[in-house]
């Protein structure tokens, strides 16, 4: 048993030098070293490459990869009478009784991870395939089962893709509320960027994030509350994939409890009075601590949609139920009104422009901020554009 996991250690070593070792590699300038294979979520095509000299002690050499593995073997929180272990399932067939739960989604066809995830596995087969038989019985990754939007899986139909995205995490998220503790909160992370959608309303052409309505649509339908929505510094500005490109600086996540089933519904009216009543000392608490400016706007939806989604539904006076697209602009009107003390009625590219100057002027900022603001508008920045 000794041996077997030490040859699991050494066969994470070896994935780790084939990402370095690759004629896919580049030069990383601000550090002056071998940049991986996937400083992006895709294997791309380089006209040239730098190599590692697999027996130096510069970067990409063999001891710098056993020390990485090395490295978290030792802070590693193991203990002899707690055990670990990992499982490969369906999430939507996940039960038991979790304590606490946190994911990743995957984000309609942005990443091929089992395509991807073919890169490591072969090696790893050729190395642990008679200690683990069961785990690698296929020759390549499971594939037909992964909740992604990949057309060429569903006859290079895009709406029939995007039928299995959307309606496969509805079911992930409804089969996660049947089993998930009241006691700590789902925590669902959201960093994803997407050509967004176009839509006339009152004879204004808007634009909005079809993605991020998706995923909170998805978890209200499955019976979750959002009661927060904050945003996290995750992404590194000097990471391959920022370098000189309009690229995303935080990760939203999304804090979600369990509704209750005998949840009430609300009128529009009582909608927006406990907007009005509920959002002013939530964002006083906000102002009050440590976020940062262009981020406090995306904070501030976590109360307003802990308020839409705590209730079954949200009605307009004819009885027609409120979306999500329609209660976010509600939110932003609220918000505004109180942040700015500006009228609520005005759009929301406007809205952006506003807090954009106030945080900026006329100087230049960061894509990914103006992204992150965009987002909490409900907008997108090649509309403000």
């Amino acid at each position: 048993a000794y041996g077997e996991a030490v040859s699991v250690y050494l066969t994470f070593a070896v994935d780790k030098a084939a990402d370095f070792w690759s004629n896919l590699c580049l030069w990383h300038r601000s550090r002056e070293s071998i940049a991986h294979v996937f400083g992006r979520h895709a294997i791309p095509m380089v006209w040239d490459y730098a190599e590692a000299n697999t027996f130096s002690d510069s970067s990409g050499n063999w001891t710098s990869h056993l020390n990485w593995v090395r490295k978290v073997i030792e802070r590693l929180p193991a203990q002899a009478h707690a055990l670990g272990f990992s499982n490969q399932q369906d999430a939507t067939q996940l039960g038991g009784n979790a304590v606490t739960l946190s994911t990743d989604p995957p984000y309609y066809d942005n990443i091929g991870y089992a395509d991807l995830s073919d890169f490591f596995y072969v090696w790893m087969r050729s190395n642990l395939r008679d200690i683990y038989p069961d785990v690698f019985s296929t020759m390549l990754v499971p594939k037909a089962q992964e909740l992604i939007a990949s057309r060429h899986r569903h006859n290079n139909s895009k709406p029939a893709a995007s039928e299995y995205f959307e309606s496969g995490m509805l079911e992930t998220f409804a089969n996660i509320r049947k089993f998930v503790t009241p006691d700590y909160p789902l925590t669902v992370y959201y960093a994803f960027k997407q050509q967004d959608a176009s839509f006339i309303k009152d004879g204004v052409l808007h634009r909005v994030s079809t993605s991020w309505e998706t995923m909170l649509t998805s978890l209200i339908k499955a019976g979750f509350s959002i009661v927060g929505t904050w945003p996290m510094r995750t992404e590194m500005r000097t990471r391959l994939v920022a370098a000189g490109t309009n690229a995303l600086a935080s990760s939203i996540i999304l804090v979600c409890r369990p509704r209750p089933h005998d949840a009430s519904i609300l009128s529009l009216g009582a909608f927006l009075q406990a907007l009005r009543r509920e959002l002013p000392p939530a964002l006083k608490a906000m102002q009050s601590g440590s976020i940062a400016p262009v981020d406090l706007a995306q904070a501030s939806i976590g109360p307003g949609m802990a308020i839409y989604s705590r209730a079954s539904r949200v009605l307009e006076a004819d009885g027609a139920p409120i979306d999500i697209r329609t209660a976010l602009m509600r939110i932003n009107g609220e918000l505004q009104n109180h942040l700015a003390e500006i009228d609520g009625d005005l759009d929301e590219a406007t809205r952006f422009a506003i807090d954009w100057f106030s945080q900026h002027g006329f100087d230049d900022g960061l894509y990914g901020d103006a992204e992150t603001l965009a987002r909490a508008k409900n907008t997108s920045v090649e509309s403000v554009e």
